[in-house]
């Protein structure tokens, strides 16, 4: 006679308990019967169909898996729910509890939103009748939360590093869920809206809390920031743009302020300067004046888009000033921040930009001064040209009133 071995764990501790033997280990019951053929040793040759009833089998196996689920093992729930469709492969419970299984085991490197979907549309074809619409809205509920957790992963990770690679995964992520989950939903009956209006949500969430915890502050740290850190805060406005624009084109939550925001990162990466050390000479870079026009006919788009959703609201006339910067007073005195510049700032914005002709001074300008500095800005004797000219310019205006303290530029 062989030694009683359970068929589910695997012990060999088995005692009869109220007629029937219980493994002590996993719980296991076996019938007398069942029992006496564990027992006997050799081959028997069956003639005929022979059904074996599983039964028990299955009911022990997702307990089992309800257990494991339960106390937060989703791996081993699913290993007990992938016994169970071994030995019945329409059990709609097992393929439901595994979906969810699968689908909470998600990690940015491993995102299982997919294996979940074909399990719930699996449990969906084999429920009964009378079960059907439950499981339609049981799964339509867990697939909402599991795409929805996915985006709101990816999400708190651009939130704390903002970066060109993290806002890819909030996009390949939001793909999967729109492929997979929303075609799910649709074969539950449930209309997407709130789905998308969350992660919309979500999405801006995410770059309002990146641009102001981490993008500005690691900018703004240094009174000139180095090149590095320019070309940083550019690729992560660049991020935070495509961000906003998905986020609108995804809901029509809130829209207005998801433009404003779009209006404050645009012009800030305009505004944006990176200052580099070269032979004894300071460099400043910016964007090109292709994207600096760009971002601005991008600006005017935002405010034109808010006026058509909102007629009360007021599209400024006019584009910042400081858009191209004070090319040559910044050479000159080595920093767009100082108090020489802070004055000649002042002077732009509340003198000449008040008539006619101090406007198209200005205007003129800023077409010829990034050609200036471009190809004499780092020159001593450019420099020394002009410092003199300024030097007297700042003091008479000074002398008029015009203050040398910080100044941030004027809106337009």
């Amino acid at each position: 006679m062989k030694q009683l071995i359970c068929e589910m764990c695997g012990s060999t501790e088995l005692m009869k308990q109220d007629g029937v033997f219980v493994c002590q280990t996993c719980g296991t019951k076996y019938s007398v019967e069942e029992a006496k053929k564990m027992m006997v040793e050799g081959t028997v040759d069956v003639t005929g169909t022979v059904k074996v009833d599983d039964s028990s089998k299955v009911d022990n196996y997702y307990t089992l898996a309800e257990n494991a689920y339960e106390a937060s093992n989703k791996q081993e729930a699913e290993n007990y729910c992938n016994k169970i469709i071994e030995i019945d492969p329409t059990n709609y419970k097992a393929w439901f509890l595994k979906g969810k299984a699968a689908g909470w085991q998600s990690t940015l490197r491993n995102v299982r939103i997919e294996e979940s979907v074909n399990c719930f549309t699996k449990a969906i074809d084999n429920a009964p009748n009378d079960d059907v619409n439950n499981i339609k809205k049981q799964a339509a509920s867990e697939i909402s939360s599991l795409s929805k957790a996915l985006i709101k992963l990816c999400c708190d990770n651009f939130a704390n590093f903002p970066s060109d690679e993290n806002k890819a995964a909030i996009f390949s992520n939001l793909k999967m869920a729109k492929l997979y989950a929303l075609l799910l939903l649709s074969k539950c009956g449930v209309k997407p809206t709130e789905f998308n209006n969350e992660i919309a949500i979500m999405m801006n969430n995410a770059v309002c809390s990146a641009w102001k915890n981490k993008i500005t502050y690691d900018y703004n740290r240094s009174e000139k920031p180095s090149k590095y850190l320019w070309e940083t805060f550019v690729k992560c406005c660049f991020a935070c743009i495509d961000i906003l624009t998905e986020s609108i084109n995804l809901s029509d939550i809130d829209k207005v302020q998801a433009y404003k925001n779009l209006i404050d990162i645009t012009t800030k990466l305009i505004n944006a300067r990176g200052y580099s050390y070269e032979g004894g000479y300071t460099r400043i870079w910016n964007l090109t004046d292709e994207l600096n026009s760009k971002y601005l006919n991008n600006i005017k788009r935002y405010h034109q888009k808010i006026k058509e959703i909102d007629p009360s609201y007021v599209i400024p006339e006019k584009t910042p000033l400081q858009s191209n910067g004070c090319y040559v007073a910044t050479a000159i005195y080595g920093s767009y921040d100082c108090p020489q510049v802070w004055t000649l700032r002042r002077y732009r914005d509340y003198t000449l930009a008040e008539t006619w002709y101090g406007r198209a001074f200005v205007k003129t300008y800023y077409a010829i001064s990034p050609t200036l500095f471009k190809w004499f800005g780092h020159a001593e004797w450019f420099k020394k040209l002009w410092r003199g000219k300024l030097d007297r310019m700042v003091e008479s205006l000074q002398d008029k009133g015009v203050e040398s303290t910080p100044y941030e530029d004027r809106k337009w």
